[in-house]
């Protein structure tokens, strides 16, 4: 049994509405009564038509007066979907979904009740490419870049961190775009867990295997533990003794609890964990305390043009950088691309550097002939 339905979800982002597709042809308008009435004064009365060709769904235009589109592109014709597909009636916005029950229970309301949206919520916020990111996901397409992170002391490369960009040529290959379809699908997780399989494959088998990775995890990491641990594990098993070291984001929602188990589980992995945007948002003073890093990165927001900023400020910033070095963790600049930037990181004790001022995130191919790497400290 196929079961057709449109979904949209409201801006915070949370509340998903579903409104079945139970008869056709499928009338979608602002009148009373229909398949699909829609709250919204710009909508049509009677606004378009979806119909069932053999299995497949057709949607109609009728001569609306602000226009149906279909994956962001006005229709003038007859248009056949797909399951994915993003569909706007004026400024409402939903995407098709088809899926084929295989004996899972259904809520009641699941595919028989609609559920009315309110306009202006939501326009714009469902991206194109259900599709095409499923197949991404599923042939991990996924294209591993690696920035060097270079020690203050020597210059000398002493970490890399692992960027993913997308390899599928239908969809975005900068990850915030990436990630915002990925989330929009409900598989934000499941990007963040191939860019690291795919990454550390690559890095395991390069002449760098000895210089610690750096890991990236997404927020919502932080609310499914047991999965997280769960991804790493497997990871230490294919690749047992690589120097890993996995980096918690400063806007992950975590408990000092929480906190400090996925410290000591790592601990048990041997994965070094690393807090990242430090001073973004809350900074982890008590973080530092319950579950001691082995490196903080201090957000761009505080790095950048740091010469330019007061010297109450630039003494600010020394004394954060004091704290970290005390509680026995390296603290590391993030986004440094100036000489002036340089300098006053140095004079403010900072161990590690990262940013364009020593190199762009590059493939491993590119690494081969990266400068710094024939003076690589390979360590600690």
């Amino acid at each position: 049994m196929t079961s057709c339905y449109l979904e949209s979800c409201l801006s915070d982002g949370e509340s998903v509405y579903r409104i079945p597709l139970n008869h056709f042809p499928a009338l979608v308008g602002r009148d009373v009564g229909l398949v699909v009435t829609l709250q919204s004064s710009n909508v049509s009365r009677q606004h378009a038509e979806l119909l069932d060709q053999d299995g497949q769904i057709v949607i109609r235009d009728l001569g609306s007066t602000n226009g149906t589109f279909v994956n962001h592109q006005q229709i003038t014709a007859c248009v056949r979907l797909n399951s994915g597909d993003v569909v706007r009636f004026a400024d409402m916005e939903f995407r098709l979904y088809q899926e084929r029950s295989q004996g899972q229970k259904q809520s009641a309301d699941d595919f028989t009740t609609t559920h009315f949206i309110a306009p202006d919520e939501h326009v714009n916020r469902i991206p194109v490419g259900a599709q095409q990111f499923e197949i991404l996901l599923r042939d991990r397409m996924i294209r591993p870049l690696f920035q060097p992170i270079m020690s203050v002391q020597d210059e000398r490369v002493t970490g890399l961190e692992l960027l993913g960009r997308g390899a599928h040529t239908e969809l975005p290959e900068l990850p915030a775009p990436l990630f915002f379809l990925a989330e929009s699908l409900g598989h934000g997780i499941g990007l963040s867990e191939v860019i690291r399989e795919v990454g550390i494959e690559v890095w395991a088998n390069s002449p760098f295997s000895d210089i610690p990775l750096f890991l990236n995890t997404q927020p919502g990491e932080l609310d499914d533990c047991q999965r997280l641990v769960e991804s790493l594990h497997v990871m230490r098993q294919q690749f047992p003794g690589c120097p890993l070291v996995l980096e918690i984001h400063e806007q992950a929602v975590t408990d000092q609890d929480t906190l400090a188990t996925l410290h000591e589980t790592l601990q048990r992995m041997e994965i070094r964990l690393a807090y990242d945007d430090f001073g973004a948002g809350q900074a982890r003073l008590l973080e530092l305390l319950h579950a001691p890093p082995y490196a903080v990165k201090f957000d761009i927001s505080l790095i950048r043009d740091i010469h330019k900023v007061s010297r109450d400020r630039q003494e600010m910033l020394g004394l954060l950088v004091t704290m970290v070095k005390k509680g026995g963790a390296r603290a590391l600049a993030e986004g440094v691309s100036q000489n002036e930037e340089l300098a006053v990181c140095r004079e403010l004790g900072f161990d590690l550097i990262q940013g364009f001022i020593y190199g762009y995130p590059m493939s491993i191919e590119q690494l081969d002939a990266f400068p710094c790497l024939c003076n690589t400290g390979r360590q600690t």
